[in-house]
C-alpha cells in the first residue's frame, strides 16, 4: 500500500478542519469571546510545533510506522508501553467521533431517526472503505472530498458577508487577556494537532523523506480556513451569542440569505460535516487495525476491522447526552492528556532518544 504525499496533504487537511470547525468553535468563543481570532493564531502555532516533531521522529526511520521504530528507538517493552498508549488514543476516539456525528446529524436534520441507524450507515461505510484497498482508497477518496469541502466553506463564507459587523471582533484584547486567548486556543490546537497521525503514515509514502512539506502545508491550509470560518461566525453572530450555541457556525449558515430566495445553506455545512468525519473515521479505523495487528503479530489486519466495528459500534451509544460526548471527553482527556502527551511529550521523547541512538551507530 503506497500514497503521495498530496495524499496526505488531503488527509490531514480533512481531519483537521471538518471537526475543528463543528466540535471547537463553542469552548474557544467562551474563553477568547471576540478575540477568538488570535486564540486560532495561537494553535496554528502550537499545531506547527506538533508538525514538526512530528516529521522529524519519523524521518528517523522512514521505512517504519510508530508501532515499529518506537520499539527500535526505545527497546520493545517501552516501545510497547508507548504503543499502548496511542491505542488508547485511536481505540476511544472513535467511538467519541461517531457519537459526536451521530448528536449533530440528530440534533440538526433527523431528530426522529433512531441514534444507531445513524451509526450503523456510517460504520458501514468506513469499514467498507478501509477493507477495499487500505490507506489507498482512503488516500484517493480524500483528493475527490478535499476541494469540495474547501469550495463548500469558500460559498458559505463569501455567501455571509452581508450579515458581517466587524464591530464585534471590539475591543481587542480587553474582554479576555492572556488567560483567555491561551484557554481558547487549546481546544482547537489539540484537534488540529491530527497531524501527529503522520506518525502512522509515513512510511506509506511513495518517498517518506519528501512527505514533511505536505504536513506542514496541510495544517497552514486547516488552519487558514479554521481562522477565517471562526471569524465570520464571530462577526455574524457577536461574541455574545455564539458561544451560546453547541453549534456557532452551522447557525451561521442558518441566516445566509441572498437575493431574497436564496436560502438554507445548512446543508452544505452537513456535507462537510460528514465528509469530514468520515474520512477522519476511515483514518483512525484503519491506523487502529493495522497498527494492531503488527502489534499482536496478526497477519490480516482487514480481520480485526469486523471485531473493532461492532465495539466502537457499542461504546458509541454509552454516553447519554451530547455533553458527556463531547465537553466531557475534550476536558477531561483530549485536552489535558493526548495534546500534552500523545501530540508532544511522546514524539519529542522518540525524537531525542532516537537521534541520541543514530548518532551513537554513527560514532562506532
Amino acid at each position: 500500500m503506497k500514497i503521495t504525499g498530496i495524499q496526505v496533504f488531503w488527509m490531514i487537511a480533512i481531519m483537521d478542519i471538518g471537526m475543528t470547525l463543528i466540535m471547537t468553535l463553542t469552548p474557544s468563543l467562551q474563553a477568547a469571546k471576540q478575540d477568538v481570532w488570535i486564540s486560532i493564531l495561537v494553535s496554528g502555532c502550537i499545531t506547527l510545533l506538533v508538525t514538526l516533531i512530528t516529521t522529524k521522529t519519523a524521518l528517523l526511520y522512514p521505512g517504519q510506522n510508530l508501532i515499529q521504530f518506537s520499539q527500535t528507538i526505545l527497546g520493545k517493552w517501552l516501545g510497547k508501553a508507548v504503543v499502548i498508549i496511542y491505542f488508547v488514543q485511536w481505540y476511544t476516539i472513535l467511538p467519541i467521533v461517531l457519537r459526536q456525528f451521530t448528536d449533530v446529524i440528530h440534533i440538526m436534520i433527523l431528530p426522529a431517526t433512531p441514534k444507531a441507524a445513524v451509526m450503523i450507515i456510517m460504520i458501514i461505510l468506513i469499514v467498507y472503505v478501509t477493507n477495499s484497498a487500505g490507506i489507498v482508497s482512503i488516500a484517493r477518496t480524500t483528493e475527490i472530498l478535499g476541494p469540495l469541502i474547501i469550495l463548500m466553506i469558500l460559498v458559505t463564507l463569501i455567501s455571509s458577508i452581508n450579515n458581517v459587523d466587524l464591530r464585534y471582533l471590539l475591543p481587542v484584547f480587553a474582554d479576555s487577556g492572556l488567560t483567555g486567548i491561551i484557554n481558547g486556543a487549546i481546544p482547537p490546537a489539540s484537534y488540529l494537532g491530527h497531524s501527529v497521525e503522520y506518525l502512522m503514515l509515513a512510511s506509506f509514502l511513495y518517498q517518506p523523506k519528501k512527505g514533511a512539506p505536505y504536513a506542514y502545508w496541510a495544517i497552514i491550509t486547516a488552519v487558514f480556513f479554521v481562522l477565517l470560518s471562526m471569524t465570520m461566525a464571530t462577526v455574524t453572530l457577536g461574541p455574545s451569542l455564539a458561544p451560546k450555541m453547541w453549534y456557532p457556525f452551522f447557525e451561521m449558515s442558518r441566516k445566509i440569505s441572498l437575493f431574497g430566495f436564496i436560502e438554507n445553506f445548512d446543508p452544505l455545512v452537513i456535507v462537510i460535516w460528514v465528509a469530514s468525519v468520515f474520512v477522519k473515521l476511515a483514518i483512525y479505523l484503519f491506523i487502529t487495525s493495522y497498527g494492531t495487528a503488527q502489534f499482536l503479530n496478526i497477519k490480516n489486519w482487514r480481520t480485526l476491522t469486523w471485531f473493532i466495528a461492532p465495539v466502537v459500534l457499542l461504546f458509541a451509544l454509552i454516553p447519554k447526552n451530547v455533553t458527556e460526548a463531547t465537553a466531557n471527553y475534550l476536558l477531561n482527556y483530549w485536552v489535558p492528556f493526548v495534546l500534552p502527551v500523545n501530540m508532544i511529550g511522546l514524539p519529542l521523547l522518540l525524537l531525542i532518544v532516537g537521534k541520541a541512538r543514530l548518532n551513537n551507530t554513527q560514532a562506532k
